[in-house]
């Protein structure tokens, strides 16, 4: 979001575009979205909706809401989206949406990139000469798999179907009774997570584990996810209006290089890594992927900094790939616990179909198979029948008071992680040449949500603080309020720095002002009496 406030009004569009806060503060689990109520967590705190730590607030915004404002900006500043069919020719500041790349061939000087229609027979193509190319074409990146790139960390940890439908009943239902974000589903008939992307429009994605292949993509027809939909709701009475099904795989996993041979293709995003969605860590590391690229690229082309400028992009950027897919890893695994504590253990789900594809199951006919697997998550879901998970069964008993337990503590998915999403630091890079690792520096738990701490060291964000401003391009704005972070220019290279008012700051002014004299650097921000040359 901070990112995004750079950019005109983005930030601001998002802001007033997101369901109300109310609306998806909480994660809830429940037998059924109309059944027993198990717990529920506010994963927001009173100072994620202050400004104390930023000029933005956090957001909940779906990705297919945010292209057409992205959109929007870069017809704003000048670029042109085209969905001609046709390709003819591919000229700077133009978008061509519809196709894909389907070969790259590199040197020391450029880049030599083919491109078809997306999902045609690639028959007809085109040919792309430039500079660099930048490969964020998603988690199954056709870019890092021409440039045979490996991925690095833990593959396939789930296959989950991905069911997107409308329902203004159910949202209807939810605001008045059981508002939230999240709802985690138990019951004899289904197990699921709906995430609620906007109650206002009545928007639902549901998210359930699939078991291939003893369990077919096939069998998700419209009239089978309609029935699992109303399962997880608990009645049959709701409106459902089902756009789209589509299977996908949970990974964990950061590439092993982000760069190709000559360091002209460049892997960002999803390309780059692919974390399971337990935190918001993909989109967001994505955006940073691009902010951090973008200027460095921009400063290569124009010719303000050498080519190993872009290398920095990999050794700042890597490691925080790496630290979000393990939290994100971790934050995983507290979702897990919590069917866990009802009886419903993953691991055991997991057990079950590894033994059928790879043990002694996987003697048995195929359709043996399937009946086997569905008798024995059959069994398993029987463990949140209401006859066991009610406050008279000791074991249910036992169950809920557990459950409750790890929620009052935090033990549970999380959402919010304020220590991680605005603490990073690069040790290594643009800023910092070598490897530095400070004693004092904070150590967080992992998974937890940890609190953020500014510093002002190399290699960290600026600290968010309101200013006021005295004097800007020598005109009085007496009274103009901004944050510290909007002291960076985005558009070009220039230095900053803060002294006290005071006289250590007046010395360290002064000498800032003999060095930019030294190096002819022009100077903003000086105010004209010599005594009083320092800024605030």
């Amino acid at each position: 979001m901070e990112i995004f406030r750079r950019l005109g009004s983005l930030s601001v569009d998002i802001e007033t575009s997101q369901p109300p806060i109310v609306q998806w503060r909480k994660f809830l689990y429940c037998t059924s979205l109309t059944g027993s109520l198990l717990g529920e967590v506010d994963h927001l705190h009173p100072r994620d909706l202050g400004r104390s730590q930023s000029p933005t607030w956090v957001a909940h915004f779906s990705q297919h809401r945010l292209l057409p404002l992205l959109q929007l900006l870069a017809e704003r500043v000048g670029m042109h989206i085209s969905k001609d069919p046709s390709f003819n020719s591919c000229n700077g500041g133009e978008i061509k949406l519809g196709y894909e790349c389907i070969a790259v061939k590199e040197s020391n000087n450029g880049v030599e990139a083919l491109v078809s229609r997306t999902g045609s027979s690639a028959e007809e193509f085109w040919e792309i000469n430039s500079s660099f190319l930048v490969g964020a074409d998603g988690a199954a990146s056709k870019v890092r798999k021409l440039l045979d790139i490996k991925m690095e960390g833990e593959e396939a940890m789930q296959n989950l179907v991905s069911i997107h439908f409308y329902s203004r009943g159910l949202a209807a239902y939810l605001v008045e009774k059981r508002p939230g974000m999240l709802y985690f589903v138990f019951n004899t008939k289904a197990i699921g997570v709906l995430v609620a992307h906007d109650l206002r429009l009545g928007e639902f994605v549901v998210q359930v584990p699939f078991y291939p292949p003893q369990q077919i993509f096939e069998g998700f027809t419209l009239d089978a996810c309609r029935t699992l939909i109303c399962d997880l709701i608990g009645t049959t009475g709701m409106d459902i209006d089902i756009k789209a099904v589509k299977p996908w795989v949970m990974h964990a996993q950061v590439a092993e290089s982000y760069f190709s041979t000559h360091q002209r293709i460049i892997l960002a995003g999803d390309a780059a890594h692919r974390f399971p969605p337990a935190g918001g860590f993909g989109m967001n590391t994505g955006i940073q992927d691009a902010h951090n690229l973008a200027w460095k690229l921009g400063a290569v082309l124009e010719g303000v900094a050498a080519h190993e400028l872009l290398l920095t992009y990999e050794s700042e950027r890597k490691p925080v790939a790496k630290a979000n897919t393990a939290l994100s890893v971790e934050n995983f695994k507290a979702a897990m616990s919590i069917p866990s504590v009802l009886g419903l253990d993953p691991l055991n789900a997991r057990f079950v179909h590894q033994q059928l594809n790879e043990g002694i199951g996987s003697l048995l006919p195929y359709r043996v198979q399937q009946n086997v697997l569905e008798s024995i998550f059959a069994l398993g879901r029987m463990q949140v029948a209401p006859f066991i998970l009610n406050s008279y069964n000791p074991l249910g008993s036992r169950r809920l008071e557990k459950l409750k337990g790890m929620l009052d503590k935090g033990q549970s998915l999380q959402l919010q992680f304020p220590a991680e999403d605005l603490g990073f630091r690069y040790h290594s890079g643009a800023l910092v040449n070598e490897e530095s690792q400070s004693s004092d520096e904070e150590h967080y738990v992992p998974g937890r949500r940890n609190e953020y701490k500014p510093v002002c060291v190399a290699g960290a964000r600026l600290p968010h603080m309101n200013i006021t401003i005295l004097e800007a391009d020598f005109r009085r704005l007496d009274g103009s309020v901004i944050s510290t972070l909007d002291l960076i220019k985005g558009d070009a290279v220039e230095f900053l720095a803060f002294v006290g008012p005071n006289e250590s700051g007046r010395l360290w002014g002064d000498s800032i002002l003999c060095a930019a004299t030294t190096f002819q650097v022009k100077v903003f921000g000086e105010h004209t009496t010599k005594m009083e040359r320092w800024w605030c």
